[in-house]
């Protein structure tokens, strides 16, 4: 397929650049009054947001949604009567994941499902042992399609972070790092960024980045066994004296950047493993651009962030084994800018951007094709406002969400179906 042209300016491969407006439109999520956004959405057209309602007291909203169903938004239960909740984000299998505050005003994770909104359930901490008192905070921070969260358990000074896991549906915590040995596998301090969706001895892998002992973080992967969990370090490249890792896909890739000595010579490139004990491929682009893995789709596709010549940030797409050759550019119009944030199954991918009347505007970019050149589409607002954004995009490339801005400088939740 004829999916890649020469960029005549240097040696990458450009991508030639239709900018349409799209013919999907945003639909607004009511009937929840307020200033509304929406933070995330699933293939199966379920959308999940927060508003801010029209009072100078009252507490934020959580809300989920079918944007196939006018007003369909309905409030997600508190755990605390009189405190706050936030949804984040939604999985393909219903779950949603979220914060509360307790009523000490501690914030913890707390999941909702989609079928039963009207019940709120607070993802455990670490228990307590004979060596160590139990923790007293969760957080979230990345989640898989089945509803599997990771993030953190933490002490009751706030200083000691362990790394958890939570099965889709339930709240009890799991170490990735465990022992039976004292205090050995707490306060691992790691931070999870990636949970992949395929269960290995009934728990799915996870990407995060870990202390080392010089005080520079140290990419792993963790995969479940039948004991417990095995961490295994991200190889370095060549040359590189620092790595950190940024996603996880189905089949074990994982994507981030390198950095080098003397970076001013040898900027950051993006690196891909292909296994976790791998070396990892390395993009060393010809003109010297610092370039850093931001994302990796279920086929392998990377999303890549580079900085220009002009000092401004822009993106491409990325198929690793075919080296510079798998390089597609992102290429917005002229002297403007964009703000990439997701590569889709699909491999279209979502960003922002600002038009020639310095408005912000969501749009999908889609990548060559055949003969089909790539493209942007742009969403038009809604409600006589001009100003837009888009937050979130489903697993396929389905659909997408985010804020619009009307004409009475309203702030509404929106999603779009785009296939």
């Amino acid at each position: 397929m004829k999916a890649h042209l020469m960029k005549i300016a240097g040696s990458l491969l450009a991508s030639v650049l239709a900018l349409t407006a799209n013919a999907a439109q945003y639909v607004k999520l009511g009937p929840m009054a307020g200033q509304c956004e929406t933070t995330s959405i699933n293939d199966n057209a379920i959308a999940v947001g927060n508003c801010s309602p029209p009072s100078s007291s009252a507490n934020n909203i959580p809300w989920v949604s079918n944007v196939n169903t006018a007003d369909s938004q309905v409030a997600l239960a508190s755990l605390v009567a009189g405190q706050p909740c936030y949804a984040n984000a939604v999985s393909n299998g219903s779950w949603i994941s979220g914060t509360y505050k307790n009523a000490n005003n501690g914030v913890t994770a707390v999941t909702w499902n989609v079928t039963t909104p009207g019940s709120a359930t607070a993802l455990a901490p670490l228990p307590g042992t004979l060596l160590r008192a139990a923790d007293v905070q969760t957080i979230i921070t990345a989640f898989n399609q089945r509803g599997d969260m990771v993030g953190s358990s933490i002490s009751s000074n706030g200083k000691e972070f362990s790394t958890i896991v939570w099965l889709a549906g339930t709240d009890t915590p799991k170490r990735v790092y465990s022992s039976l040995i004292g205090l050995a596998g707490y306060n691992d301090g790691c931070s999870p960024v990636d949970i992949n969706n395929v269960l290995m001895s009934g728990y799915p892998s996870i990407a995060m980045n870990c202390p080392g002992n010089d005080g520079i973080p140290i990419p792993k992967i963790a995969q479940a066994n039948a004991t417990g969990y095995t961490v295994t370090s991200l190889p370095l490249a060549t040359g590189a004296n620092h790595c950190v890792v940024t996603g996880l896909n189905n089949a074990l890739q994982s994507i981030g950047f390198c950095e080098y000595p003397n970076t001013n010579a040898n900027p950051a490139r993006t690196a891909v493993w292909n296994t976790p004990t791998s070396a990892p491929l390395t993009l060393n682009l010809a003109i010297g651009t610092m370039n850093y893995g931001r994302a990796i789709n279920s086929n392998g596709i990377a999303l890549v962030e580079r900085k220009d010549n002009d000092g401004r940030t822009s993106y491409f797409t990325w198929i690793p084994p075919a080296g510079i050759l798998g390089i597609q550019l992102i290429e917005p119009p002229p002297k403007t800018w964009t703000q990439a944030f997701s590569i889709a199954d699909n491999n279209t991918v979502a960003l922002n951007r600002t038009n020639d009347a310095q408005y912000t505007v969501g749009c999908i970019w889609h990548p060559a094709s055949g003969e089909n050149p790539a493209k942007y589409n742009c969403l038009e607002a809604i409600e006589g406002g001009r100003n837009s954004a888009l937050k979130a995009v489903s697993q396929s490339g389905n659909y997408a969400a985010g804020q619009n801005v009307d004409s009475e400088q309203d702030v509404q939740a929106v999603a779009v179906k785009l296939y």
